[in-house]
């Protein structure tokens, strides 16, 4: 293919903005970001053919960001006069969209360039600019040097090493495409350990199809140190047998395609382990699907796994309230959707003229119709309502995009818990390694797989301060349900300092404590040792052996993407007592969390290895591994039904 088509079809990469300053059009353009490192496997090859046709997208800065935590504690701090008074839409666009003095200048400058008033334009939420170009006006743009880059799989971009911007528009732009970022696009999602085993362990069987086996006593809690079921789960959290279904309540999963559940799954697992809150057969998920809501037919723990383990027990344990599925992305796996996809489906001002807020990783439609199960539509935008509560069990490495796009991308969660909505993340499976276990060199590129050296690799969206990070932890080796739990051990739990995000105000005195009484023994080098940054998990649940259904038996399935849908549950839960009782949904949650230590079991055995070192170990109090402890169902609930 050639490059121009390529170049047409992809319009790649980002940049970043974060400085204000003053001036008109001509003002002198300043270097705005400049990459050091190629992470991945691209290969830079030539300077890019100046006629190459370009769209060049400029993100615009949001207004009073800086005012995110005042915002968020009037209606989550449990000792705000305004709690639980959350905002309307209308009112986040509102306070959040670009001012016209950042569209005006903008266009002001491009119109001094001379670009022509036909090729700008930008977005119903005003949130983006832009500009029909190409590769030669955006290096003049930009004062910019684009170069063709080439990875092994044969993806191709532009990309430049540096870029400027006068000095008057710089402060009102937060991102442009493309620039200068490079990375690998499969390294999006994270899904959850597999157990690598033929059997179940020694006294219990893997089971047969469901339509030649008797139902086993799935109330058992005789083996839950090795097997977990939702009667093991609601025996360690006193979670209640029976939910309720309640007007107005929701919970949402979010599942990112080519991973797919499967109704025949589902049902078994349903018919087998749910006796005591017994989910009637075909009982569905609701289904919104975004941009193709591609289900895959293929079968395998690769495809089914994460999907049938988030459904099995969001909806066991809610029953009979109704869970929703935002099931993402299409077929096409060289453009596979992203969190900002999904951000996009649930939060129309937040999209941009393709979808996606970053061309580079998240996912552009309409995608080529020959490719089979590709979306060929126009990107979703606002077409569904968020529901109160929402699991994601994915993520990748904070440092993997550029700051400028996980800030966008964390300030929309922002935007969803000053709403009403709680969202939860899984930490990660890899300790304080990042995806596949990989670490940070010096120069900030990536180790190779699983090594044994390097800096801390933070997962995101878990280390997004307005997001509830949830870890992983277990019963003892051979326990039993009212043992005090440990750290995760199948695998080391995710958990650390994020070296982006700010330490926020609710969890200030939990980390200072945890510093004045332990020491993790490492500088500067190798984490974020500032005490002043953003330290996850916030809480940890069991993330052990949990049983699924998986064409037509069943699998031991370890992670946190175990872990976050139970809590998910839980909070559900909750918000339905809430409702009963004409209160409203409990929203962004960490502030009451950290406000309550109390209503935690508190987690001191364990650490979460990763880069050739332990890790961080798990300590009295809160501890970087599993954050506050184990959340009690009952102690929580009375907590939030005593709020206004």
């Amino acid at each position: 293919m050639a490059f121009s088509a390529v170049a047409r079809a992809l319009c790649l990469a980002v940049a970043f903005a974060s400085t204000l300053s003053q001036g008109h059009p001509t003002s002198p353009k300043l270097v705005h970001e400049r990459r050091d490192v190629v992470h991945g496997d691209w290969v830079k090859g030539a300077r890019a053919d100046a006629k190459t046709p370009l769209t060049l997208r400029i993100g615009l800065k949001q207004r009073n960001l800086e005012r995110a935590e005042e915002f968020m504690n009037a209606v989550s701090h449990p000792r705000s006069e305004t709690y639980g008074k959350f905002w309307s839409a209308q009112q986040v666009v509102d306070m959040f969209a670009p001012s016209d003095d950042a569209i005006a200048e903008t266009k002001a400058w491009l119109l001094s360039e001379g670009v022509t008033a036909d090729r700008i334009s930008h977005s119903a939420g005003r949130n983006w600019i832009k500009v029909s170009s190409t590769v030669g006006e955006a290096e003049t743009l930009l004062d910019a040097v684009y170069s063709v880059y080439e990875n092994e799989d044969g993806a191709v971009l532009v990309a430049c090493e540096s870029y400027s911007l006068p000095t008057n528009v710089r402060g009102f732009v937060d991102l442009v495409t493309p620039t200068i970022q490079l990375e690998e696009r499969e390294a999006v999602t994270r899904r959850s350990v597999v157990e690598k085993r033929d059997s179940f362990p020694p006294g219990f069987k893997k089971l047969p199809p469901w339509a030649h086996h008797p139902k086993p006593g799935a109330d058992s809690l005789k083996n839950c140190s090795e097997v977990t079921t939702p009667a093991c789960l609601r025996a360690l959290y006193d979670i209640p047998p029976k939910g309720s279904a309640v007007k107005g309540n929701s919970y949402g999963i979010v599942e990112f395609a080519p991973q797919s559940y499967n109704q025949e799954d589902l049902n078994g697992f349903f018919s087998v382990y749910t006796n005591g809150n017994k989910v009637p057969n075909n009982t569905a998920p609701i289904f919104n699907g975004i941009d193709g809501g591609y289900l895959s037919p293929e079968g395998g723990s690769g495809v089914r796994g994460e999907s049938n383990l988030d459904l099995c027990y969001a909806m066991a344990l809610t029953y009979p309230q109704n869970v929703t599925l935002y099931q993402v992305g299409d077929s096409v796996a060289w453009n596979p959707a992203t969190n900002n996809n999904f951000l996009d489906a649930i939060d129309g001002s937040y999209c941009s003229f393709q979808g996606g807020d970053d061309p580079v990783w998240d996912a552009v439609y309409p995608h080529d119709a020959s490719t089979p199960g590709a979306y060929t539509g126009q990107p979703q935008c606002g077409v569904y309502n968020a529901t109160k509560v929402i699991s994601v069990s994915y993520g990748s490495n904070e440092g993997a995009r550029p700051a400028s796009y996980r800030a966008r991308e964390c300030a929309e969660y922002l935007k969803l818990g000053l709403m009403g909505v709680t969202v939860m993340f899984s930490s990660g499976d890899t300790g304080v390694a990042g995806l596949r276990g990989q670490c940070v060199k010096p120069d900030g590129s990536y180790t190779p797989v699983a090594a044994d050296y390097g800096q801390f690799n933070p997962m995101f969206p878990g280390s997004c301060p307005w997001v509830t990070s949830v870890g992983g932890s277990a019963l003892p080796a051979g326990g039993r349900v009212n043992d005090r739990e440990v750290a995760s051990y199948n695998f080391p739990t995710g958990g650390g300092f994020s070296n982006l995000f700010n330490l926020p105000s609710y969890q200030n005195s939990a980390v200072k404590s945890y510093y004045a009484h332990h020491n993790p023994g490492y500088n500067a080098s190798v984490y974020n040792n500032t005490q002043k940054a953003r330290g996850f998990p916030d809480v940890a649940l069991n993330s052990q052996n949990y049983v699924t259904g998986i064409d037509g038996g069943f699998q031991l399935f370890s992670g946190t993407s175990a872990s976050s849908p139970t809590f998910g549950a839980m909070i559900t839960l909750i918000n339905g007592e809430r409702l009963k009782i004409g209160k409203g949904p409990v929203g962004f949650i960490n502030p009451v969390l950290y406000a309550h230590p109390e209503v935690f079991t508190d987690i001191t055995e364990g650490h979460n290895s990763g880069c050739g070192t332990q890790g961080f170990a798990a300590v009295k109090g809160w501890d970087p591994v599993t954050g506050l402890g184990a959340p009690n169902y009952e102690k929580l609930k009375k907590v939030f039904l005593a709020l206004p």
